[in-house]
């Protein structure tokens, strides 16, 4: 028999369950696109160097972790397939090989920081932006060991269905990060002001302290609910073998998106930095309908995940159809908006920019506002149908579907338009536009085929 998610007790299957679950997540998934967001109309008023380098340098910097973040992100459903078959003991077990991952391969990726010169040599960029992009890439790379094990942790939280803890959580880490970001991109008191250095410090510096808390509250939880977080401290080699290979195929799977990507700016940043920084703009502007959907992807991952170790599929099935339709509905006034109000949404990065230099910015970046609300649809669909792929254990085909598209439909087309057209803005724009279509359409297509309802990712012999 199913159960409710202990959290909720709404009735399987329910919108009410997937909202209980989903919203939570979303909110606290937006919180961090609402930061990022106001860290670049912080960085718009800095320097328009500064924020044309924002996008280049996060976007590799998620590159190069996106192997050790697929681990993390993947804890979430182990857990909640082990929770679905009433396994405690192993829920633990999990959160620690996870940990015991996650900081080892954090600590090596720091690493990655020393080769910050060298990798933006190659880019060709502005010296000015070239310089912001070392400084902020080498920064995020030092703090890699907290973004990976805040991550992990909270997907105790997560895959068990407590969704609020993770929102909470995030919402406080934002708010510490945001008046830190303002103190050291501008300067206090004594501190001078740091720039683009002082909004990667702010990041990092709250990642910890979500660490912190998150730490003091999987303590609480185990104690209230018995979970045995000494007894299952130790490293188990099987698991973590397990963990690595569910969770390598989607750190590959978005290291090929968000490589095919910064290949895709860095094609953007010859063009000069004012296409650039109307890139980034409508990227930023972008991430606030997209990121809270990888709320919604994450609710609808651990609801199959749980549904996979009760063995109800047809549960799981309903659960993606409500959170089809959340998303669409979503998404469909982002949409709507980008193309009816796309000043208004633009507004706070004009407040205090230098306006001959941003009026050039800002008619750009609204054309290119024409492109996400023709691709936000086929975001919901790779979202959606691709997380619950991934909620049963279907890892490699999401991967093999983001590597062909991204070199196919991304990368190669790009680098005709560069280097036998030229370059041309709208042209890489409507790359990105059938890359992001040719996705959607793949997860729809392999999520109907119906394999991933015999597929698992824990142990046979303990689902009920």
């Amino acid at each position: 028999m199913s159960s409710s998610t202990p959290v909720t007790r709404a009735r399987p299957g329910s919108a009410q369950e997937l909202l209980l679950i989903a919203l939570p997540l979303m909110i606290s998934f937006g919180s961090q696109s609402v930061m990022s967001f106001i860290d670049r109309v912080f960085l718009t008023w800095y320097s328009s160097s500064a924020l044309a380098a924002t996008m280049p340098a996060s976007m590799l910097n998620w590159s190069i972790i996106s192997f050790a973040m697929g681990v993390a992100n993947y804890t979430g459903t182990f857990v909640a397939q082990y929770e679905g078959a009433g396994r405690k003991e192993r829920v633990v077990h999990v959160m620690w090989q996870s940990v015991w991952l996650c900081l080892s391969l954090g600590f090596l990726l720091a690493l990655f920081a020393l080769a910050a010169p060298f990798i933006f040599g190659l880019a060709g960029h502005p010296a000015d932006v070239q310089q912001d992009e070392v400084t902020y890439f080498s920064t995020l790379c030092l703090g890699t060991p907290a973004a990976l094990l805040m991550t992990s942790l909270s997907g105790f939280f997560s895959g068990r269905g407590q969704t609020a803890v993770v929102m909470w959580v995030n919402l406080f880490a934002v708010a510490i990060n945001l008046i830190f970001d303002y103190l050291l991109i501008f300067g206090f008191v004594s501190v001078p002001a740091l720039g683009i250095w002082g909004a990667a410090l702010a990041t990092v510096f709250s990642n910890c302290l979500a660490c912190l808390i998150f730490t003091g509250l999987i303590m609480l939880e185990a104690s209230r609910k018995k979970y045995p977080l000494r007894e299952e401290f130790g490293f188990d080699y099987e698991l973590c073998q397990r963990m690595l290979y569910y969770g390598l195929a989607m750190g590959l799977q978005i290291f090929v998106d968000i490589f095919g990507l910064t290949i895709f700016l860095f094609f953007v940043g010859k063009l000069g930095t004012t296409a650039l920084a109307a890139t980034n703009l409508a990227f930023n502007l972008n991430s606030l309908a997209f990121i809270p959907m990888l709320g919604l992807g994450t609710a609808v991952m651990t609801l199959v995940g749980r549904r996979v170790g009760e063995q109800n599929p047809d549960l799981a099935e309903t659960t993606v159809r409500h959170a089809l339709q959340l998303g669409c509905t979503y998404m469909g006034l982002w949409c709507v908006a980008y193309l009816l109000i796309p000043k208004l949404l633009i507004a706070p990065f004009r407040a205090y920019a230098a306006g001959e230099e941003f009026a050039e910015i800002e008619a750009t970046a609204i054309i290119l506002m024409r492109f996400i609300a023709i691709y936000g649809m086929f975001d919901v669909l790779a979202i959606v149908f691709g997380y619950a792929l991934r909620g049963a254990g279907d890892a490699l085909y999401p991967f093999l579907l983001f590597l062909s598209a991204s070199v196919f439909c991304l990368i190669i087309p790009s680098a005709v338009i560069w280097y036998v057209w030229n370059g041309n803005l709208y042209g890489t724009w409507s790359v990105v536009t059938f890359y992001l279509f040719s996705v959607g359409v793949g997860m729809w297509w392999r999520y109907r085929q119906g394999k991933w309802k015999s597929m698992s990712v824990i142990e046979r012999d303990v689902i009920v």
